[in-house]
């Protein structure tokens, strides 16, 4: 995208803030979506140190920005500043996406959308009925749970060490959605069982990220089934172990690259009330892997 030739005093703003932002895609993503749908906006990251939210916040509102996505750390946090915010980000805790409506601002979490949207045009399925089991029981986690039980998942396992954190989702879920999710620890003695029978594996945790790249999820050498559907929310790298014991194993895999892209686009749609379409989303997604800076 020219920036130069595109940008002018009548153009949209847009950005994203979080710390740090040195590495982010989303201005690819979302620049290239308005050059696209010819759209006159810019959309650029913003660092804002830890403990200036407020300021950033009321900066962003004074600037008339039109929307931003918000990432690590302030997910959470950012939710005290906003005016509104929608039910499924209420339920999840945590918002990654904002719009101004007039001057009132209000949250959304696109990323468990995001999730969705790519696991089903990636595998060519969907969650209804199905048993899945989750790892891991932070923030992505809860978002994804909450996501799932919505989709009409027939069962729900929530994986963690620590036993009390998949209960607090466990029991979120069950008081919105019923009795559909058990919460466990992976040194449980039904854990193996419960693996080898769920047709849907969910990573949520770090293992197998950058400096974690040698560790699998609790450190388990995993008993894979051949006609498991394995998802990684992580994408860098492309294939952690977790998703080569996968693969070896025969099970279709895919990691969060997809994830990423299709939460920039939900909130795209949100911003600016325009459908991308599924086509120029998966063009998106070979555009931005066939970069080699990225």
């Amino acid at each position: 995208m020219d920036l130069v030739a595109a940008v002018n005093g009548k153009s949209g703003l847009f950005g994203l803030i979080g710390c740090p932002v040195e590495h982010t895609k989303s201005p690819f993503i979302h620049n290239t979506l308005f050059k696209e749908m010819n759209i006159n906006a810019v959309y650029i990251p913003l660092h804002v140190n830890q403990g200036e939210l407020d300021k950033a916040v009321s900066g962003l509102k004074a600037l008339n920005f039109t929307g931003f996505n918000v990432t690590v750390p302030y997910k959470k946090e950012i939710i005290k500043y906003l005016d509104d915010i929608s039910n499924d980000a209420l339920l999840m805790g945590a918002v990654n996406t904002v719009k101004n409506m007039d001057g009132r601002l209000k949250g959304y979490n696109t990323d468990a959308e995001g999730f969705s949207r790519d696991f089903k045009e990636g595998f060519d399925t969907t969650f209804k009925g199905k048993k899945v089991m989750l790892l891991g029981a932070g923030g992505t986690a809860r978002a994804l749970a909450i996501k799932l039980a919505a989709e009409g998942v027939h069962n729900l396992t929530i994986v963690n060490r620590t036993l009390q954190n998949a209960q607090n989702i466990v029991e979120l879920v069950r008081n919105n959605f019923g009795n559909i999710v058990t919460g466990m620890v992976p040194e449980a003695s039904e854990f193996s069982e419960e693996f080898k029978s769920s047709e849907v594996i969910i990573n949520t945790t770090p293992a197998g990220m950058s400096t974690y790249e040698a560790s699998t999820p609790f450190d388990i050498q995993f008993d894979f089934q051949k006609s498991q559907y394995v998802y990684d929310v992580i994408y860098t790298p492309q294939k952690t172990r977790f998703l080569q014991q996968a693969e070896t194993n025969g099970c279709r895999i895919r990691n969060g690259f997809g994830m990423l892209i299709n939460q920039g686009i939900s909130a795209f749609e949100i911003w600016t009330g325009k459908a991308v379409s599924k086509v120029y989303a998966v063009e998106l997604l070979n555009l931005i892997n066939n970069l080699e800076e990225l």
